[in-house]
């Protein structure tokens, strides 16, 4: 029987995680041809979901929780949690009930049928603000542009993939992971499932406009020169467009026609241009920001405490304790 690890990373999910969680119970409860584990990451939540999947995991083994020791966002998060996977197949999902456990079957059987290193959830309607809706537009434009993403793949972050795909995005150790770019980096050997998406029931979402902004860049810095190349061609246009001026001027000159340039003209173009330099020198300097920081070996996602340690291993000894007093 093949083993399923589902990674759900926890942030201001109190109130739904244990819908879901009985969900993906009673969806692999009607089928015999897999079984499952599930690791919930708790990403530093400020309410009391991680006392609430303490005390799911101490009834049942097949539930393993990771308490970080401070807020690192959901990729880093689930990045830490594909490190206790132990499954044939790796499913990514979020804690909101908006994802239907009975999808991940559905991605599997297309994994399996189409011989698909990853297959991601297509939602037909997607059920978000339309905020939210324009960021996912975004994001798979970027994903294409940048990542080579085929054009007729849609991503999101409910999809399952392949332990070997897994097995390779754990070996990558930058500060700053972008889950879509790590894939395509991999593999190009994608597919889409059309799955419901159920709309929000409880709170709303955690992405905000900085929020998306910082994973933008990430894709956008860590998986592509695109922006150094971009800053080199602006540079070029400006150069040429700038040597033509100058020619003009000098044609003017000779032939007695030159007229005096304004002072308005004068400062608005030594502007633009210090801009232009001061956005490449950005985009270098962003660059090398993040290669000094992920070299520095500072701790991507602290982990607190593992409880149930991965399933395999032994319980940890605060663990033991816990159920001694028990």
């Amino acid at each position: 029987m093949k083993k399923v690890s589902i990674v759900i990373g926890l942030y201001n999910s109190e109130k739904t995680i244990k819908d879901v969680i009985r969900e993906i119970d009673l969806a692999f409860s009607e089928q015999k041809r897999y079984e499952y584990e599930m690791i919930l990451v708790d990403d530093y939540s400020p309410d009391g979901v991680y006392e609430l999947v303490k005390k799911e995991a101490r009834k049942d083994k097949r539930i393993h929780v990771i308490h970080l020791a401070r807020n690192v966002g959901q990729t880093n998060a689930v990045m830490e949690g594909y490190r206790y996977a132990q499954g044939d197949y790796v499913v990514e999902m979020d804690d909101d009930m908006q994802m239907p456990a009975a999808g991940i079957l559905q991605m599997i059987s297309l994994l399996e049928e189409g011989n698909y290193d990853v297959v991601f959830a297509r939602y037909p309607e997607q059920k978000e603000s339309a905020f939210r809706r324009f960021g996912s537009i975004v994001n798979n434009k970027m994903t294409e542009i940048m990542l080579g993403k085929p054009k007729n793949i849609r991503i999101n972050s409910f999809f399952v993939m392949r332990k070997f795909v897994k097995d390779e995005m754990i070996r990558y150790v930058n500060n700053y992971p972008y889950l879509y770019g790590i894939i395509f980096a991999i593999t190009k050997n994608v597919a889409n499932i059309d799955v419901e998406h159920r709309p929000r029931t409880n709170g709303k979402s955690n992405y905000t406009f900085k929020k998306l902004l910082g994973l933008w860049l990430n894709g956008f810095l860590n998986f592509s020169v695109q922006p150094l190349r971009i800053a080199m061609r602006i540079g070029g246009i400006i150069t040429v467009v700038s040597f033509i001026i100058a020619i003009i001027l000098v044609i003017q000159r000779i032939f007695g026609s030159t007229q005096s340039i304004g002072w308005t003209s004068t400062i608005v173009t030594i502007i633009f241009f210090a801009g232009v330099q001061l956005l490449g020198i950005g985009v270098l300097g962003e660059y090398i920001g993040r290669l000094y920081l992920s070299n520095s070996g500072l701790p991507r996602s602290p982990v607190r405490e593992v409880i149930n340690c991965g399933g395999e291993k032994e319980l940890c000894e605060d663990e033991k304790k816990a159920e001694e007093k028990e």
